[in-house]
């Protein structure tokens, strides 16, 4: 489990770089307006988010001597890694000119997307295949995605430490260089890391060749897709993940802006802020094992998503009340106590514990139900499945990027090198960060009540029992 789980080092130094730091890039280094830099990484993630049901049909039909997932983990993610290094290179004659920078920018995005697809699909699927107990899949993707988190601790949270200190009076996040030093570090990590995953996991390699041949036509794929969108098991499953990644997008892509803006926290301590939200997003995936095991998986995400939004509304209510202001301390014992910010980690921690557990919890009912599916019929489509569930991921991850590029400008953000924001935008930037994804995890619940998939149901499935209806 560890060592598949290393694949998620890639995963996050290149994902949670560019969730965290390319709306800062656009905008407050190259210039861009926040409407056009939501629209670019919008259209790129729906692209991505529409190609991987092809390449889950791609993967489960591949037929090689080196398997179904493998050949894809190691090209895929060697593509991401080049394309990911021009993202953060802009030429200069690109950076003149709003629209070449606009359609350059998509252009890369659209690049970039198309190798995570590549990558991504046959990672996932390749974790559905390697446990098949019900409470164990929970564990796998627990320690992924505290894999993932401990990554983005050691390398996203200390990238404000490391390459965004502020110099003679340039905020770091409008010098260009800065975002490159980044790439190229986070670049030669992700390489290492997409090498030794293959290795480590080769012996999970099965010669597919072997294996009976589908029809693998567009009408195939097309009928394949109708079957997985239509399967009463996993839609409430695709539906409540669509509504909390908006919602948790949002919050993603604007707290950058409110620890710069509101906060106005240095770089040490947004490495502390940014790196303790991963803390507890990681604490929360190896959590979910055991609550699961306690709460079935259902309840467990009912119970993160009331941790979320309680940490989320918690940390409003201090601050958009002036309760705590950003830059509160208090002497004890002739030592400065930083009350803001150990305020603002602890609450805004506690959103991210909720998501933590939430995230492989339900990760794991997509392997559930992928399952389920090839008990009725006999078809192994771990990765069509992983594809369609990625799908609803980022189809609201677009969906929440293109929104707050458009929460920027509803609420008067101004780009450019040295502006200072008014006082009335910054306010409203704290509200629609801190609000915005809870109230969205509340409109969720609604869907995820309805998901049937229990431990004794797929027992019963198992062995070959007629469940009730």
């Amino acid at each position: 489990m560890v060592s598949y789980s290393t694949g998620e080092v890639a995963n996050s130094l290149i994902g949670n770089s560019i969730t965290g730091f390319a709306m800062l890039f656009y905008t407050e280094a190259l210039g861009l307006s926040p409407k056009l830099a939501g629209l670019a990484m919008a259209i790129a993630v729906f692209w991505d988010a529409i190609s991987d049901p092809l390449m889950g049909h791609i993967t489960d039909n591949t037929r090689s001597r080196f398997g179904r997932r493998h050949p894809y983990i190691l090209l895929g993610g060697l593509l991401v890694i080049l394309i990911y290094v021009f993202l953060w290179y802009v030429p200069e004659f690109v950076r003149g000119s709003p629209t070449l920078l606009f359609w350059y920018l998509l252009g890369i995005n659209l690049l970039q997307r198309t190798g995570i697809t590549i990558f991504g699909v046959p990672y996932v699927a390749l974790g559905f295949e390697l446990c098949a107990d019900y409470d164990g899949r929970v564990s796998l993707q627990g320690i992924r995605s505290a894999m993932n988190m401990l990554t983005n601790l050691l390398g996203i949270a200390l990238s404000w430490t490391l390459f965004f200190r502020h110099n003679e009076g340039v905020r770091a996040t409008a010098v260009p260089d800065n975002y490159l030093h980044m790439a190229l570090c986070f670049a030669v990590v992700s390489v290492l890391s997409i090498l030794y995953v293959v290795y480590a996991t080769r012996g999970n390699i099965v010669d597919s060749r072997q294996l009976p041949r589908h029809r693998n036509g567009l009408r195939d794929f097309l009928q394949d897709m109708k079957e997985i969108v239509m399967d009463f098991y996993p839609r409430y499953v695709f539906a409540f993940t669509v509504v909390v990644m908006v919602g948790i997008t949002l919050v993603a892509s604007l707290q950058m802006y409110l620890y710069e803006h509101f906060m106005q926290f240095g770089g040490v301590e947004k490495t502390i802020v940014h790196g303790g939200s991963m803390v507890c997003f990681g604490l929360g995936s190896l959590l979910s094992g055991g609550l699961t095991r306690r709460f079935e998986k259902k309840g467990t995400v009912y119970l993160a998503a009331v941790i979320s939004i309680c940490g989320s509304f918690s940390l409003a209510a201090v601050l958009l009340t002036r309760t705590v202001v950003p830059e509160q301390a208090m002497l004890v014992g002739g030592v400065t106590v930083p009350v803001a910010v150990i305020v603002f980690v602890l609450l805004h921690g506690t959103y991210w514990v909720g998501n933590g557990i939430m995230f492989p919890t339900t990760t794991s009912m997509m392997a559930d139900v992928a399952e389920i599916n090839e008990l009725r019929t006999g078809r192994n489509k771990d990765g069509a499945y992983a594809a369609v569930f990625s799908f609803s991921q980022k189809v609201a991850i677009s969906v929440g990027l293109l929104i707050s590029g458009m929460v920027l400008t509803l609420i008067g953000f101004r780009t450019g090198v040295g502006l200072t924001q008014a006082p009335a935008t910054v306010w409203k930037l704290c509200g629609a960060t801190l609000l915005a994804g809870p109230l969205v995890s509340l409109l969720a619940l609604l869907l995820i009540r309805y998901y049937p998939v229990t431990k004794a149901l797929l027992q019963q499935m198992r062995t070959g029992a007629r469940p009730k209806a």
